[in-house]
């Protein structure tokens, strides 16, 4: 796994270099490992890459101050000029090294981009861990004997023989509700992430901790002072740097094209240079996506593939998911189920860093499921009127189904009630209106920890580059009023003022071309909406779900969780899986998430615990 891995703290003799060979994972494949350990056995920090981004060497023996950075440092050059050091290439590491040397535990808030880094001061005998104000990329850390073992795997932190190993009750609570945890917590209980915008500090002779927040998305929604078309200028010009930010350095870059609007407004933002841009798009034959991702493609020009999914994941449905839960920590639940087959075309293609449209739904937030915006959200006063309907509309995983139904005596309880005080939590003390609360839990829980965890899955053979959760985009996104950018209004204006063409092409999720107005939009989503379960081809959706869970997911849920071994964890009952399983299979209730999300944590249990 690509990122970051330490340890720091007072070690027994000879137990420091034995521990991190555990932690740090092997360089195999297309991936580059560098490792320093202390000399005294304080601290040993270390970090597999890709050889995308930051290639260079980042630790040097030498140095009191050492600096591990993962990622994209947006404002390198800015600081270099600042701290004047060389700006061509600019370092990020002598960067951050510098700003840490002017600026002390201040330096985050002085960073610009998307990363995770850690800094190990030997002289004031600390470590400093921080993450970008979205939480870009995940730092998994615990406190154990004494010691701060930190990682961008949780299962790499678990492998140091001091972390206690459990089960967490308030992270699986949190997953069969909303098909995520919330906030830091991790399927290990006492593992958090570092969130968002925050910097962990441990000083390793005292053993103290503190984690120190020092930027808060929330402050981005600000009110705008112009009218709606002075917005929409601004956000379409903001959109187009954050294109060009990622497209930034010398590298072969991909685009994931689908038949929506997300990825095709980052094409259009591309603008005339899309020879120099291999797109893709993953499917099965005779997809929607499959034939307009291809119309998209001829018109800006791109070196296209289509990838289609055949039925080999079938075969070996199990092993993949079982590699799929090593690859996310246990903690991503598929909605297609094809990842893995994805996966296998990412390792052999001809691009190393792939931008993708994820977050789009910041943009058109009343497509955010499941926190769109509607009427009701845009009517509420207070947070109080909106945490029930979001908890209400929010838990497609196990709906009615009780924990006790579900779970043993000893875990009901434990259960019970804790993903509504995880979503209270969330938005305590987040001055927000209802329907600026949606966007904001979309990109702090839904994002952070949901799309997030996929695209670590990804990170394994290219790098990730997100235009639509640039920080400077959003801090121009949400200033503008909810009801602008609650429809396709935005999508349009981006995509047209790069590429007028690409609005002609129909749109997969409606059928209708990308400029319809609301007339045919309506008339042609429900032709689309027949279409596509009528399975006509052009139309059919890009994977077969419920067609993979029917054959699938049943048959390995009884050989798994019906196990002696699943069992005699004292966590779910017989009983109660059972009758999911019946209910299922004979199509009464489909429990088809629930049961995945039981299937994923077992796994989890059976690779950690």
């Amino acid at each position: 796994m690509p990122g970051l891995f330490g340890i720091a703290g007072p070690s027994q003799p000879g137990t420091l270099q034995s521990s991190f060979d555990r932690i740090l994972p092997a360089a195999t494949g297309n991936l580059f490992r560098e490792r320093l350990t202390d000399p005294l056995e304080q601290w040993a920090i270390g970090r597999t890459h890709l050889g995308a981004l930051q290639p260079d060497a980042q630790l040097h023996t030498s140095e009191p101050v050492q600096v591990l950075l993962h990622g994209d440092l947006y404002n390198a050059r800015q600081l270099s000029t600042q701290f004047q050091l060389p700006t061509t290439p600019a370092n990020a590491t002598a960067c951050v090294r510098a700003s840490y040397r002017r600026l002390d535990l201040d330096t985050a808030g002085q960073l610009e981009g998307a990363y995770c880094a850690a800094i190990v001061d030997t002289e004031k005998r600390r470590v400093l861990l921080m993450s970008d104000a979205v939480g870009s990329y995940p730092i998994y850390w615990t406190i154990a004997d004494g010691l701060l073992v930190f990682g961008s795997e949780l299962r790499a932190v678990l492998r140091h023989p001091a972390v206690k190993r459990r089960l967490d009750p308030g992270a699986v609570a949190d997953y069969v509700t909303f098909g995520y945890p919330f906030g830091s917590k991790t399927l290990a209980e006492g593992v958090q992430m570092l969130p968002a915008g925050s910097a962990l500090v441990f000083e390793w002779e005292t053993g103290r901790v503190e984690v120190r927040r020092y930027l808060d998305v929330a402050d981005a929604f600000q009110p705008w002072e112009g009218n709606k078309s002075d917005y929409t200028e601004a956000v379409t010009e903001a959109f187009q740097g954050a294109v060009r930010r990622a497209l930034d350095g010398d590298h072969a870059f991909g685009l994931s094209l689908s038949g929506g609007l997300d990825s095709r407004a980052i094409l259009s933002a591309v603008n005339g240079h899309g020879g120099s841009l291999a797109s893709y798009t993953l499917g099965v034959h005779g997809c929607a996506d499959e034939v307009i991702a291809r119309r998209l493609a001829d018109i800006a020009g791109t070196r296209h593939t289509f990838f289609p999914l055949d039925q080999h994941y079938l075969q070996n449905f199990l092993p993949n998911l079982r590699e799929m839960v090593v690859l996310t920590d246990g903690m991503y639940l598929s909605h297609g189920l094809t990842e893995m087959l994805a996966l296998n075309f990412l390792r052999a293609a001809d691009f190393k860093v792939l931008l993708r449209g994820h977050g789009g739904e910041l943009a058109k937030a009343s497509l955010a499921w499941p926190l769109h915006t509607d009427d009701a959200i845009h009517g509420f006063t207070s947070t109080d009127q909106l945490i029930p309907y979001l908890l209400s509309r929010g838990n497609y995983i196990s709906g009615s189904v009780q924990p006790s139904a579900l779970f043993t005596e000893a875990w009901a309880p434990q259960i019970e009630g804790a993903a509504r005080r995880s979503l209270v939590g969330a938005v305590a003390g987040v001055p927000l209106a209802p329907a600026d609360l949606c966007s904001y839990l979309y990109l702090t829980e839904i994002h952070r920890r949901f799309t997030l965890a996929s695209l670590e899955l990804f990170r394994h053979a290219v790098e990730i580059r997100l235009p639509f959760i640039d920080l400077a985009f959003l801090h121009v996104l949400f200033r503008g009023r909810a009801r602008w950018r609650d429809d396709t209004t935005l999508h349009r204006a981006i995509t047209a003022a790069g590429n007028q063409k690409l609005l002609k092409v129909r749109n997969s999720n409606t059928g209708a071309p990308g400029d319809a107005g609301p007339l045919l939009e309506k008339a042609l989503d429900k032709a689309n909406t027949l279409f596509k379960r009528l399975n006509v081809r052009g139309y059919r959706h890009y994977h077969n779900f419920q067609a993979w869970m029917r054959e699938q997911l049943l048959s390995s849920v009884e050989t798994v969780l019906l196990s002696q071994q699943s069992l005699g964890r004292g966590v779910l009952r017989e009983s109660g899986l059972r009758r999911l399983l019946d209910d299922t299979r004979h199509r009464r209730t489909d429990h088809s998430y629930l049961l995945q999300v039981l299937l994923l944590v077992e796994l989890w249990q059976q690779e950690n615990l």
